[in-house]
Order: C-alpha cells, then sequence, then structure tokens
C-alpha cells in the first residue's frame, strides 16, 4: 500500500512540473489563415520539441473569404515580449493581403501590401537577435473554389493553363480553344485575376529583396496548386531570376509555418538532420503528383531541406529514414516498400512515412493497405513521423517536420525529467491526430458525408450554406468522434513508453473551421502517467 502511494505522490509530483517547467522553447507564427494545417499542426509539431508557437488570436486571421486583420496583426507582433522569443515565423501572404485566399483576389493595392511589409524593417531594428523566417506563396492557377466563383472557376483556370501552353506548343486546337475562353469569359474575370497575379510577383520580388537586405534570415517561395502548364510557370521564371543563395522555390503552401517551425528550432542547435528516403518504386521519383509541377524527387528533396535537414549520403548514418509511398508502384515493389517500413518499425528504427499516393476513390488520405498492416502489427505509434493529406507537399511538409523535431527530442530533452514526458505525449498526439485526420476522417468519414450531400442530396460541397454547414458539421463530429475514441483505445490506451502511459483522452472536439468539408478541426488532450 505505501508503495503504491509512494508512486501515486511521484505521479503527481512529476504531472505537476511537467505543467510547470519552462518550455525549451518559443516561435511566433503568423500563419497563412485560420485552418489547423496551417497553425495549429506547427503548434503540435514544436511541442514535439517542446516548443511553444505562438500565434495572433483566431479571430485576427479571417475566416475562409473573409480576409484577416491584417492592421490588428501588425499590432499584435509589435506589442510581443520577444525577450524569451527564439524565432519569428511569418506568412507574407497573410501580412500583406490578408491570407491564403486573400490573396487570390486583387482588393489589396500594391502599395497597401508594400506598407505592410515594412514590419520586418521596424522588428529587426528593435529585435535584432531574433531570427525571422518567412514564407510567402505563388499564386495557383484556378481561383479559390467557393459558392461565387462556381460558374467559371474551372474555365478561367483553363484559360491561365492555356495561355502558358499555346505559345509554347502552337498547337491549333488547343489555341482554338483559348480563343473561345476569351469569348466566354466575363473581361473583368480575366483583369482581376491578372491583376492579383502581377500585385503577387511584386511583393514575392519585395520579400526577395528583404532577404537581400538582411531584414529576412531565411525565405521560402512555395508555388500553391499548380499545372504543369499556366501562367505560374512565368511567375516562377521571373523570380528564379533574382532568387540569392539559399532561397528556394517549390511545390507547397499550407505546410510552409510547418516547415519554417521545424528549420527555426533545428536552426537554434545548430542540428541539422540527415534523412534517409526510400520510395516506394524507382518510378514514383520522377511521378509529377496532383496539383504539382515538379517530379516528386525534386518535391521530397526540397522540403527535407527547406525543413533544417539535408539527404544522408551513401554510407552514411541517418537520423531517420523517409519512406514515400508514391504512384507508379508495381504490387510486388509495394510488399517489398511494406516489409521495410513495417521491419524498421517493429526494430524501433526511426522512420517516417509520407504517403502520397492519394488513391481512388476518395484521392487524399492514407493508403488503407499500410493502415491495415499498421492496424493488423499494431504499429501505429512506433513512427518518428506520419501524414497522408491532400498533396504531395502537403504531406512532405508534415511528416518531415514532425520527425526533425522528434528526432531534436531524443537527442536533447529525453533525459528522464518531466519535460521529456510531456513532449513525448505531444509526438504521440500528433501521431494520433493525423490518423484521425489523414485516415479517419479523409478515408472514411469524408467521402460518406460528401457522398450523401452531391449525390443525394445535389449539394455542392465547396461552400456550404449556413443551415446545411451547421448540419454537416454535427454529422462529422457524431460520425468522426466515436471512430477517433476506439482508434485511441485499441491502438494507444495503457500502452508504456519510454517516459509515460497513456492512460485516457479527454476534451474530444471536432469542427468544421470553414463551410466545407475539405478539412477539420481536432482537438483533445492525451491524459499519461509519467513513469517512476
Amino acid at each position: 500500500m505505501r508503495k503504491v502511494q509512494r508512486s501515486f505522490i511521484l505521479w503527481l509530483l512529476l504531472g505537476a512540473a511537467a505543467f510547470g517547467q519552462e518550455r525549451a522553447g518559443r516561435v511566433v507564427l503568423v500563419p497563412l489563415d485560420d485552418r489547423p494545417a496551417v497553425g495549429q499542426f506547427a503548434q503540435m509539431i514544436g511541442a514535439v520539441a517542446d516548443h511553444d508557437v505562438i500565434m495572433p488570436p483566431r479571430p485576427m486571421l479571417g475566416q475562409f473569404t473573409r480576409p484577416g486583420d491584417t492592421a490588428r496583426i501588425d499590432e499584435w507582433l509589435r506589442a510581443q515580449d520577444y525577450s524569451r522569443v527564439d524565432a519569428l515565423v511569418v506568412s507574407v501572404d497573410m501580412l500583406a493581403y490578408g491570407g491564403l485566399v486573400a490573396s487570390r483576389a486583387p482588393a489589396t493595392p500594391l502599395a497597401a501590401a508594400e506598407r505592410r511589409l515594412e514590419f520586418f524593417r521596424w522588428f529587426r531594428s528593435r529585435h535584432p537577435r531574433v531570427r525571422v523566417y518567412a514564407f510567402g506563396t505563388i499564386m495557383r492557377v484556378a481561383p479559390t473554389a467557393d459558392a461565387a466563383s462556381r460558374p467559371w472557376r474551372e474555365p478561367l483556370a483553363r484559360w491561365a493553363e492555356l495561355e502558358d501552353r499555346v505559345p509554347k506548343t502552337k498547337d491549333a486546337g488547343l489555341a482554338a480553344e483559348l480563343a473561345q475562353l476569351k469569348k466566354d469569359l466575363n473581361p473583368r474575370l480575366i483583369e482581376d485575376y491578372l491583376a492579383a497575379r502581377r500585385r503577387n510577383l511584386r511583393i514575392n520580388q519585395a520579400s526577395i529583396g528583404l532577404k537581400r537586405a538582411g531584414l529576412v534570415d531565411v525565405l521560402v517561395l512555395l508555388q500553391d496548386d499548380a499545372r504543369l502548364d499556366g501562367l505560374h510557370r512565368q511567375d516562377q521564371e521571373a523570380l528564379r531570376g533574382q532568387l540569392p543563395p539559399g532561397v528556394q522555390i517549390y511545390n507547397g503552401a499550407d505546410e510552409g509555418a510547418l516547415t519554417l517551425t521545424s528549420r527555426a528550432i533545428l536552426d537554434k542547435y545548430r542540428r541539422p538532420v540527415k534523412v534517409a528516403v526510400v520510395y516506394s518504386s524507382e518510378k514514383s521519383r520522377q511521378v509529377v503528383a496532383p496539383y504539382e509541377d515538379r517530379p516528386l524527387q525534386f518535391t521530397v528533396e526540397s522540403q527535407i531541406r527547406a525543413a533544417g535537414g539535408r539527404i544522408a549520403l551513401a554510407g552514411e548514418a541517418a537520423d531517420y529514414t523517409l519512406y514515400i509511398n508514391g504512384p507508379e508502384t508495381t504490387a510486388a515493389e509495394f510488399e517489398a516498400f511494406l516489409g521495410r517500413l513495417t521491419r524498421d518499425l517493429k526494430a524501433n528504427r526511426p522512420a517516417a512515412l509520407a504517403d502520397v499516393l492519394f488513391p481512388a476513390p476518395h484521392r487524399s488520405g492514407a493508403d488503407e493497405r499500410i493502415i491495415e498492416a499498421l492496424r493488423r502489427e499494431r504499429l501505429y505509434d512506433r513512427f518518428t513521423g506520419f501524414a497522408a493529406w491532400n498533396t504531395a507537399g502537403n504531406t512532405l511538409g508534415t511528416a518531415i517536420p514532425h520527425a526533425n523535431m522528434r528526432v531534436l527530442f531524443l537527442e536533447r530533452f529525453n533525459d528522464g525529467t518531466a519535460r521529456a514526458a510531456r513532449a513525448e505525449v505531444a509526438h504521440l498526439e500528433l501521431l494520433l491526430h493525423r490518423y484521425a485526420g489523414d485516415y479517419l476522417y479523409h478515408d472514411v468519414v469524408r467521402p460518406e458525408v460528401n457522398r450523401q450531400l452531391r449525390e443525394g442530396r445535389k449539394i455542392p460541397t465547396d461552400e456550404l450554406s449556413p443551415d446545411v454547414y451547421a448540419e454537416v458539421n454535427r454529422e462529422v463530429a457524431g460520425r468522426l468522434g466515436p471512430l477517433i475514441e476506439k482508434f485511441f483505445a485499441e491502438q494507444f490506451r495503457d500502452r508504456t513508453y519510454q517516459r509515460l502511459k497513456v492512460t485516457g483522452l479527454r476534451d474530444v472536439k471536432i469542427y468544421l473551421p470553414w463551410a466545407r468539408t475539405f478539412e477539420v478541426v481536432i482537438e483533445y488532450r492525451m491524459d499519461y502517467q509519467p513513469n517512476p
């Protein structure tokens, strides 16, 4: 009985220390908008290395087609206490226009956007010690998918694609199609589209100027959803001719904050991560993934570098192995790939998975063959990092930062203190979060919800009416919540890890952040008992 009492008292003391002990560091983040993938994910990734990621209050960040409040965000940034902040990570799109969706519209004049970038000059003069990490986006081909753009967004996107392709190919059929699109489209739509693109190019060029001037330490420019041809390719070429050393352009957008949070924390400790990469097939290296315009291998290597890592050299010990499950993989190649992955997990060798296959019918989410193998072997919680959502860039930009922070934790914070337990449970929370979002939502719940709306009720899912939004929110929470609870009970509950035992899941909250089914907010806390 006394032994039990002593263990309980020790658990209470360690738990109190975990919450009272100072965090290992802090990052201030201005995210791309208010969606979970661009902010909440970054906070969860920082927590894996016991770093707080502090963001402006959510109401400042706008919602869907309502832009963020750039003036209030600027005030919020200037009011922060940076004496104990390690880095500032800023979405240029949020600072200049009010977010990603706002960046695709011409409402913000160029002069106003340029004035907002003066914040970086003020910040460097006041806080020269704090490193600044900035990311901007190159405007995608298609306009934002909402109710207003429903009648014309695909014709406008096709026009932007052919405006680039026809001069290169001289194809008469495509030229005729382009001419017809110009006749059919409202000229104002084309004018607005080009105005936003011209302004964004100027702001990206201004961001390059900030990097050259030393006002920004690290800058990446992310190509939002792309096609092989389109006016975005011309923007890329204009920017590539001006890039100073170290500035990257590659496919991505939503994951920019995650990538630079990882980079900032690794830079703080001067700890580049060495990554070995295993593809599901040799052909998959050269596949151009959906919504991208460069081969997969280019995206993989760009994401590793941007997040603070590098490819491990032949014969060099890697910090972890990044497995890439991609297209153009035969059944035999997949079985060999899966076998190698599961052997690493069973042996507790550090391994992360970026699942970018996105198979039919849902074209998003995890490969269910891998999910089933992990479930059968009870290997879900062995990953160093895992992601399988939306695009290759988004997935890589989640799995890689997660794995990087886990490597840093094992090296620097796995010291037996209460902080180690806190960081370890953050890692487990993030693993569960990705399984819940990338598999349970995108593979199980979302397809059925979309089918009922689109087929049963003939309701488009790009932007829901307020009544339907409220209804779908309730349905998603009602469907997804029990699946998460069941999954947690089967794969995490009562499992003992190096620093803790997982005991429960509480404060589960599920809702759609925007009036569409594209993404879901999942919040919860894992209860745990630190090991004596």
